[in-house]
């Protein structure tokens, strides 16, 4: 047993199994499509699933599956959720999860769960009101019959993945649930049985719980995932959940608690981006702890073992649950045990997993593992090369350092030019910002990881055809990024007027009035915004666009939205600026015809994205048989953009 980590490495019992350590896999994802799709999409779930059961997680938490909604012909729900018929009736549901179930048990799963799951797309609630303040479609007001029929719904459906083959039946009572709005009083108005006094309001999910267990085939453990605080006022918080979990402690008809912080949407959301702390609501998981003596699992920005290993030791849970630092790496368990001796690849909290799903209507992605939800693309696919190539990488960011990484692990001879001190690129800068610090746990791993695998790094090495021609390189792939955009605009490279990046980088000191001057959609403007008000500047932001940051999903936006609000940054929205001067910003509306301006400032803060700088791309092309582009040197983008270019040009050469 790893002696650093006793409390994560003991046994732990949860219902009717028992587990070695107290690491879990949650449920996640939105994968119960493939359960019922084609052979080819079911083996792509699988792949996404399977390495988490080799990698030493137990308790797998299986993809959500949803619980058919009582709608009348022709509506069409819409949003987060929006599975009107659901899943447990699909009729290739219940033979696809018993596949799922004994795949996992064969490659190491000890328990598997089935989380149901009634978002609903809005459609329905206990109540004709909405749920947020950013999300205003009002829901059908369920009356008694239509209760009792989802009540019954809910049993039979438990009963069909129980006789499929699982262990674990867990309900969704958070995340904008239907369940979670009978629950808070912020979204039951009702005056009858179900709603009003907090007896009433926890009735539905009662009368659930009831149906499940009755309707059962065969025994099973059964849990409920609960929001801690829902952080929105007239919502439920501390005190109630801890109501909740004494009053179904009390029951006796729960085995365990899973719980977490947040909504869909807010500061934070329950998806905590990498601005906020790590494990940061953990004590809060311990005091709804202490009013129950079932098990309790705390889900929450937990990236580390030695997290978990704290939030253990402190009483705060008896499991700690993660997801998104399984994307990152498959193989947490097997690391912190000491049988993987490579250190664990960092989640950093971009959530690019979700966000480009959910904005761009992009396939799940990780920024810092381009393997994740694309393990698919490995069958068949041998780990070593049976012809090594010598390779030269051109640049040092993401997509550099990824491509590079790669290819040496898989037996090339790989060689890395980057012509700054250090690798890391335009990461390096945005690292520099106070909300992006983590992005340096990743780069430190990178560097770690080239050392590991025999890149022969060359930093201060400029790049030129002729080295590049004459080094005698069976490929070479240009990663040399972006250098940044100034916007043609009158007074742009006058006094007092900087590029993010030199200001970030101390290389110009910004007074203490600041107009940042935004035109990125990414999150970029805000954190810059942030950090300038942090160190003290006041600070306005004006973007192009309705509001800011289009590209970042809701489950990120709210917290950045909260620090620049707190901090004082003042957002001026559909503002295109058309002239710099005097410590005068001028604008003019993006959408209608009026000018106005904003002033007085000391200074001008540019945030404008890159360009790329291609230019050695564009002279080796056609002079060397296999030269590639990739990163921002190809088009400026995210950082998930950069490392799949890299996986995708590294499955090429084996």
């Amino acid at each position: 047993m790893t002696v650093a980590l006793p409390h994560l490495f003991s046994p732990v019992t949860v219902g009717r199994f028992t587990l070695d350590h107290r690491l879990v896999v949650p449920p996640h994802g939105g994968g119960a499509s493939n359960l019922v799709g084609s052979e080819d999409e079911f083996e792509t779930l699988l792949a996404m699933w399977l390495p988490k059961a080799t990698g030493g997680f137990q308790w797998i938490g299986g993809t959500p599956s949803h619980v058919r909604n009582p709608l009348p012909p022709g509506f069409e729900p819409s949003g987060v959720g929006a599975h009107g018929p659901g899943h447990f009736r699909h009729p290739r549901y219940a033979a696809r999860l018993g596949q799922f179930v004994n795949r996992l048990k064969a490659a190491g799963a000890t328990a598997v769960t089935v989380q149901m799951v009634q978002q609903g797309g809005k459609p329905i609630g206990p109540s004709a009101t909405y749920s947020a303040y950013d999300d205003h479609r009002i829901a059908h007001a369920l009356d008694v019959d239509e209760i009792g029929w989802l009540v019954r719904e809910y049993g039979e459906s438990a009963a069909l993945a129980v006789d499929a083959g699982v262990d674990v039946i867990e309900i969704h009572a958070n995340h904008d649930d239907v369940v979670q709005w009978f629950l808070s009083p912020l979204t039951n108005l009702r005056t009858d049985r179900y709603g009003g006094s907090f007896e009433n309001r926890i009735r539905y999910l009662r009368e659930i719980t009831e149906s499940v267990r009755a309707q059962a085939p065969r025994p099973f453990t059964y849990g409920l995932r609960l929001c801690i605080d829902e952080l929105i006022d007239g919502g439920y918080g501390l005190e109630e959940c801890q109501r909740l979990v004494e009053a179904f402690t009390a029951d006796g008809t729960v085995d365990y608690f899973s719980l977490d912080v947040g909504n869909n949407f807010g500061s934070p959301s329950y998806v905590p981006s990498g601005w906020h702390d790590d494990i940061e609501w953990a004590a809060l998981c311990g005091q709804v702890k202490q009013a129950t003596n079932l098990p309790v699992v705390y889900t929450g920005r937990v990236t580390s073992p030695e997290q978990a290993e704290a939030v253990l030791a402190a009483g705060h849970a008896d499991l700690v649950a993660m997801a998104r630092a399984t994307f990152a790496d498959f193989d947490i368990v097997h690391k912190a045990r000491g049988t993987n001796p490579v250190p664990i690849r960092p989640c950093i909290g971009l959530n690019e997993c979700i966000n480009r799903k959910q904005v761009e209507g992009l396939g799940y992605a990780c920024g810092v593992n381009p393997l994740w939800a694309h393990e698919w693309e490995l069958r068949d696919v041998p780990e070593r090369t049976a012809r090594p190539q010598r390779v030269l990488v051109v640049g040092g960011g993401p997509a550099g350092m990824e491509l590079a990484g790669l290819c040496a692990e898989h037996g090339h001879a790989v060689t890395l030019w980057e012509k700054g001190p250090a690798l890391g690129g335009l990461l390096s800068v945005a690292a520099m910002v106070r909300a992006n610090v983590k992005y340096q746990r990743w780069i430190d791993w990178q560097v770690g990881r080239l050392e590991r695998a025999g890149v022969d790094v060359r930093l201060d090495r400029e790049a030129n055809a002729a080295d590049v021609l004459n080094g005698g390189f069976d490929m070479v792939a240009l990663a040399t990024g972006a250098v940044p955009r100034l916007p043609a605009i009158p007074g742009i490279d006058g006094p007092g007027v900087f590029p993010a990046g030199a200001v970030v980088k101390g290389l110009a000191t910004p007074g203490p009035r600041v107009a940042v001057l935004a035109e990125d959609d990414g999150p970029a403007p805000m954190s810059v915004s942030d950090h300038l008000a942090g160190l003290g500047h006041e600070v306005t932001l004006a973007v192009q666009t309705a509001g800011p940051a289009p590209l970042v999903g809701k489950y990120s936006i709210g917290t950045m939205l909260a620090r620049l609000v707190d901090g004082g940054v003042r957002i001026v929205p559909m503002a295109r600026a058309t002239r710099i001067e005097d410590g005068t910003l001028h604008l003019s509306s993006t959408y209608g015809h009026r000018e106005w301006t904003e002033e007085p400032f000391d200074s001008v803060v540019v945030v404008a994205g890159g360009i790329p700088d291609d230019a050695l791309w564009r002279e080796l092309k056609g002079r060397h048989p296999n030269v590639h582009i990739l990163g921002d040197a190809y088009a400026p983008r995210r950082v998930v953009w950069a490392t799949r270019q890299a996986h995708a040009l590294a499955r090429t050469l084996l």
